[in-house]
């Protein structure tokens, strides 16, 4: 994109020159993000030097919840970044939320700072502090990401609430549709921002802090304090365990088999080339040849293919036999010996984890492709329209077996639809934010599905 000039119209169509619209409201914004940063440090400054064991409390007791041993050892090894992200959200949160043991009495934090004796602050960065203490953490969905300018987010605790428009620059670079997070909303001058502190969570992870933060709150007989209290005790905890606590791989299955995945190649030695050609190319489900190597595949019944194995020559008298689990490699290693017992003999089998580092050490960069981008990204789209066109009749495990057209119409399973749908918005997201190009739009799915986006 061409650098806007300063005399030039402003892009966003205000006719004005862009030093006197957008470029001014910037430098604005900017100078103001200046001035509350300003306050929020010396705020945090002055609590640490009149009250250092008492914030050192709440932070042990209240936003760590009394740490352990291996969850203090997990914070030792956490990356810079991370200590820098739980640095800045324990800072607003004492500056927000925090209540501090004064002489066996409990007392909000912002109260001191703005109460009478706290520390000399600009008009402006006494609003802000102000603010951040009116306004509590909740859990927010994307809706849509409008690039280098602003974010549509939905209040996943307010549901009844209409999406709002949030100024934020830096995080349309990454963030995707449907992404979640805990964050805190205040209002600078006539627009939404982000106060800076961010919790982000995977969806799972958001939707089960969503499902405690309102058992929680059911229980309770409306108290706006202790409201705020649970959803912002229970954002902080479960972003607290998702980068904390060492989480197990998923185990990976087979969709076609059903059968745990492992990575399973079989070496084989080969006496007689030429027969081994031949016997490959007699047979119906085996596509290739020894220059590219051989697949051997299954037909489905929409007509496409998935393989079974890959038969692959190695040297002058090795042949290769990759399968995704050990199954699938007794089963080619059965078949192979009676259409070529006599020209091979099985030597060793090597199994690897797919989740193991080795695996990925293994793993070999794609070539560059010849093709031009603009060509790739037209294959990649029809691809794409061939798997979604029939993706609504296949039967999913998510959806216990059933399919999407099916589990829509299953008052108990359509939630689930609706959650894979918004995982497809997410990976296309993704995918563009690293590959470039054109999403795939996927709202024929929703519109297929009767559902609203």
């Amino acid at each position: 994109m061409n650098k806007i000039g300063r005399n030039d119209p402003c892009p966003c169509g205000s006719g004005q020159k862009y030093k006197k619209c957008c470029l001014a409201k910037d430098g604005l914004f900017e100078a103001r993000r200046r001035e509350e940063e300003r306050a929020v440090q010396a705020a945090l400054a002055w609590l640490e030097e009149r009250y250092p064991e008492e914030v050192g409390a709440a932070v042990h007791y209240d936003f760590m919840d009394d740490p352990d041993d291996e969850r203090r050892d997990a914070m030792d090894a956490l990356s810079p970044r991370l200590e820098q992200a739980i640095s800045a959200n324990i800072g607003e949160w004492l500056l927000a939320d925090a209540e501090l043991d004064i002489n066996g009495k409990d007392v909000k934090a912002h109260e001191l700072i703005l109460g009478k004796g706290g520390p000399l602050l600009s008009a402006h960065g006494r609003e802000w502090l102000q603010e951040l203490a009116k306004r509590p953490l909740s859990l927010y969905e994307v809706r849509e990401v409008i690039k280098d300018k602003e974010l549509i987010l939905a209040d996943m605790l307010h549901p009844d609430q209409p999406p709002v428009q949030v100024r934020e620059k830096a995080a349309t670079g990454f963030l995707a549709s449907w992404d979640t997070f805990g964050a805190r909303l205040v209002w600078q001058d006539d627009s939404l921002v982000m106060s800076g502190a961010v919790y982000p969570m995977e969806r799972d992870t958001a939707l089960d802090c969503l499902e405690e933060i309102e058992s929680e709150i059911e229980h309770e007989e409306g108290d706006p304090e202790l409201e705020r209290y649970i959803k912002t005790s229970t954002i902080i905890d479960y972003w607290l365990d998702s980068i904390l606590e060492t989480k197990p791989f998923p185990e990976l299955v087979d969709a076609a088999t059903g059968d745990k995945i492992a990575l399973t190649t079989d070496h084989y030695r080969v006496t007689n080339w030429e027969e081994m050609e031949r016997i490959l190319e007699a047979q119906d489900d085996v596509d290739g040849d020894r220059d590219e190597g051989w697949n051997r595949f299954v037909e489905l019944e929409d007509g496409r293919c998935r393989s079974r194995a890959s038969l692959t020559p190695k040297g002058p008298d090795t042949l290769e036999v990759f399968c995704r689990t050990p199954g699938l490699a007794d089963e080619a290693r059965a078949w192979l010996e009676d259409i070529a017992g006599g020209v091979i003999a099985y030597k060793i089998r090597e199994v690897v984890d797919p989740r193991s580092e080795k695996a990925r050490e293994v793993a070999k960069p794609l070539p560059e492709s010849d093709i031009p981008q603009d060509m790739q990204r037209q294959l990649i789209h029809q691809y794409l329209a061939k798997h979604y066109e029939t993706w609504p009749g296949i039967p999913l495990p998510a959806l216990g077996g059933k399919s999407p057209l099916e589990a829509v119409k299953d008052k108990r399973l359509r939630p689930a639809v609706i959650e894979l749908l918004k995982s497809i918005d997410q990976l296309e997201a993704r995918r563009i934010n690293q590959t470039g190009g054109e999403p795939f739009d996927v709202t024929f799915l929703w519109e297929r599905l009767g559902l609203k986006r």
